[in-house]
């Protein structure tokens, strides 16, 4: 029996008898973002970029230096230097590229991780090191890019990669993914609820897009088993104006490393109109 099999029969046995116990415990691990090792790549290109300290305990990594500036947001347990295969481009096109550390992730710190304080992180990174011209999210980036624009960032053009549709579904997904259901979800879901303070249910992605006045472009990969290809059709129907790009084979951490996908970001950011690419 493996250690995920183990789970979830915790959370089914324990969870009959103790479910705000089962969801509180199974909500504190959500929460908690892992501190990966950084690898030789990684390190080798810290050289290659130069770090800037915001916010008290905030960083991000910069390349390049010009009045147009472009921010990227990685996701959860996640870093900078993982959103590098996007910078090169945007650089050789005159784009200065600036590469957030969320809170509790890569060099930043904070007390909390969640898509609430990444979303203030962005915020502000917008007021200290931007304006940007354009931003690109990859999953919970992506979700924090929508939150951060209700919060009142500025980002006249937007790049959602791999982003799930709602919060809500993610809470979901996951809690069914751990063996979690009926009193042990809701429990689930309520402590997430009031660690963030905001109700899951608002933290919808196409919902707040369809308020904003952002030009959107939504990559996702055909085969993504973390957030289903089915976020963009959702998204899209809230914001029938953005632009969609499906990618074949790539998952959802292999497409932000695609030199594909990186041109098409960058000729977003140019202007160009792309349709829909499979």
């Amino acid at each position: 029996m493996n250690a995920l099999t183990m789970i979830r029969l915790h959370n089914r046995i324990l969870g009959a008898f103790a479910p705000n116990w089962v969801g509180r415990k199974m909500a504190r691990l959500f929460l908690t973002p892992r501190r990966l090792p950084l690898k030789q790549w990684e390190i080798d290109l810290e050289q290659e970029c130069r770090r800037v300290t915001f916010a008290k305990d905030l960083s991000a990594a910069v390349w390049g230096q010009s009045d147009k500036k472009v921010l990227l947001v990685h996701g959860w347990e996640s870093r900078a230097t993982h959103m590098s295969a996007l910078v090169q481009p945007l650089v050789d096109s005159g784009y200065e590229v600036v590469a957030l550390d969320a809170p509790k992730h890569g060099q930043s710190g904070g007390a909390k991780a969640n898509v609430l304080a990444f979303a203030e992180a962005i915020v502000a990174a917008d007021l200290e090191l931007g304006p940007f011209v354009g931003a690109v999210g990859h999953s919970m980036g992506g979700a924090a890019l929508t939150v951060a624009m209700e919060l009142g960032a500025y980002i006249p053009k937007c790049v959602l990669i791999s982003s799930p549709a709602s919060i809500l579904d993610v809470l979901q997904g996951f809690a069914g993914y751990m063996g979690m259901h009926g009193r042990v979800q809701s429990a689930f879901i309520y402590h997430i609820e009031s660690e963030v303070g905001v109700p899951a249910k608002q933290l919808n992605m196409g919902r707040i897009l369809a308020e904003q006045t952002t030009e959107t472009l939504l990559i996702h990969s055909d085969d993504d088993r973390e957030i289903p290809v089915t976020s963009v059709n959702v998204i899209a129907q809230h914001v029938p104006s953005a632009q969609t790009l499906i990618t074949k084979e790539l998952g959802h951490r292999k497409i932000i490393k695609d030199s594909k996908v990186a041109k098409r970001i960058e000729a977003f950011m140019q202007g160009e109109h792309l349709s829909q690419v499979g």
